[in-house]
This record gives structure tokens, C-alpha cells and sequence, in this order.
């Protein structure tokens, strides 16, 4: 094949290399979309500092929303808290007692990524960590700085087959920085 210029080129192998590694930029960029706005069906829950949307099937909690399944057992939990903070709930963010071992493995084994909040970044950590009752959890932290660059952390997890594979990443995506009286 030839260029505009008339050069000789092989479209074979390398071009195809080029348009996959594009194509893959362009998903990771549209993955990234944080804090553009809840799925159909969401509301936001206002926890200062921050908002975070989650199915309408997920109760408000003081510190976020727990998620019921059979039996009134906890499938699932959304918890932001500031620095100094933890939550006190059954099935709060952080190790089941007695598992810290486990805790700090797991999140020693996270997969991270950085994401940008509202024009702040913040850490997101993926891993896998035994639900409060024992059952299999996957999780995510988001780690970041509010505006006043204060730490807040928002946990969620679910247990694995409660909800589909794109329920936790759509909880990320949706944190915003709630509204200030002075903006």
C-alpha cells in the first residue's frame, strides 16, 4: 500500500497494533468517567463531603447505604468517612475483627488505579476480603482529599453474585464533591 506521499507501507500487523492500542485508550477513557452522573434508576445520597449514587434498592445509612438480601442479611455497603472516622455498623468498611492479617493482605494484593474526582485525584484500590459474615466480598477503597484537602475514604463492597459486576465501579464513578454554601 502507499501513502499519501506515495511511500510504500505495510498495513499488515503494526497498523492493527495501532488502531487495538487506541481503541483501548479510548475505553479506558470512557471508563473513567467519575463523577459524571448516576445510571438510570440512582439517586444520590449527600454525605459530607462527598455524594455518591447507588441503586434505589440500597437503604440510606447515617454514614452512606447498605444493600439487603435474603433473610435481612447485608449484601452490600457503601461508607464514606473522614479522617479519624470509622463506621460502626455491622458490615462497616475495614477488617472483620479478628482478621487483620487478612485485611492487610488483601489490601497488599489490590490492584490500584488513579481516577480524578471533581478535578481531585483519588486512589482506588480493588480486592477481594470476606464479607463481615464470611461469604465471599469483593471491594473497593477510594482514597482522597476533600476541598478543604482533608483525607475521606469511601469503602464499598458487595457480596460476590448480590449484584452485577458493574454495580461497584458505577458507585465509583458517580462520587462527587458535594455542594459548599460558598460555591
Amino acid at each position: 500500500m502507499r501513502n499519501k506521499t506515495g511511500k510504500r507501507y505495510d498495513a499488515g500487523v503494526p497498523a492493527l497494533a495501532s488502531l487495538a492500542v487506541l481503541l483501548g485508550a479510548l475505553g479506558t477513557l470512557s471508563g473513567c468517567s467519575v463523577g459524571a452522573g448516576a445510571p438510570d434508576g440512582w439517586r444520590y445520597l449527600r454525605t459530607d463531603p462527598l455524594a455518591v449514587a447507588v441503586p434505589k434498592t440500597w437503604r440510606a445509612t447515617p454514614t452512606g447505604a447498605v444493600l439487603r438480601g435474603a433473610g435481612g442479611r447485608t449484601d452490600g455497603e457503601v461508607t464514606v468517612s473522614a479522617a479519624g472516622e470509622t463506621a460502626a455498623a455491622p458490615g462497616s468498611p475495614g477488617p472483620a475483627p479478628g482478621t487483620d492479617k487478612a485485611a492487610e493482605a488483601a489490601l497488599a494484593a489490590a490492584r490500584k488505579e488513579w481516577l480524578v474526582f471533581d478535578g481531585h485525584r483519588g486512589e482506588v484500590l480493588s480486592y477481594v476480603q470476606a464479607a463481615p459474615d464470611g461469604r465471599r466480598a469483593s471491594r473497593t477503597e477510594v482514597r482522597l482529599r476533600d476541598v478543604g484537602g482533608h483525607p475521606v475514604t469511601v469503602r464499598v463492597w458487595t457480596v460476590d453474585g448480590a449484584t452485577d459486576g458493574l454495580v461497584q465501579r458505577e458507585i465509583v464513578n458517580s462520587i462527587e464533591f458535594a455542594e459548599h454554601p460558598d460555591r
